[in-house]
């Protein structure tokens, strides 16, 4: 059993987009939890938060040059603001900075000005039938 089965007996606390924006994805244990774009609060089981502030997944940079966590817990316990350290309250608004391209989303953030997404119309020449029989050298 998963820990999202067992999700029923954890402590939900409510995370934060300091960032204001939304459209963004948290991926814990093959399961997603999705910020819609313009959701700035969600509620989450408590580990989800607690495991989020040991990793980096949405660690960004801001704009005052900080590399900081996106999210923060709103009221978080004071048994969970002991454990997991002051800052994990912190919701105060951030500006992340688009010019850095780094971390596992940096595609996000790229600002491209000049590009443009074709598709291309596929053709059955293009792909090889592989369960076909092919002969080499002479044909018998």
């Amino acid at each position: 059993m998963s820990e999202y089965e067992q999700a029923r007996s954890y402590e939900y606390v409510i995370l934060v987009d300091r960032a204001r924006q939304g459209g963004c994805e948290i991926i814990h244990d093959g399961y997603r939890t999705v910020f819609a774009k313009g959701e700035v609060e969600r509620p989450v089981p408590q580990f989800l938060a607690e495991w989020l502030f040991r990793v980096d997944q949405q660690k960004v940079h801001t704009t005052d040059g900080q590399y900081i966590q996106r999210f923060g817990i709103k009221n978080p316990s004071l048994e969970l603001t002991q454990r997991m350290g002051g800052d994990v309250g912190d919701i105060s608004p951030i500006e992340i900075d688009t010019t850095r391209l780094e971390g596992w989303d940096s595609d996000r953030y790229a600002e491209r000005s000049n590009s443009r997404t074709i598709q291309l119309a596929r053709r059955p020449d293009d792909y090889a039938n592989v369960a076909t029989p092919t002969t080499f050298g002479k044909e018998r």
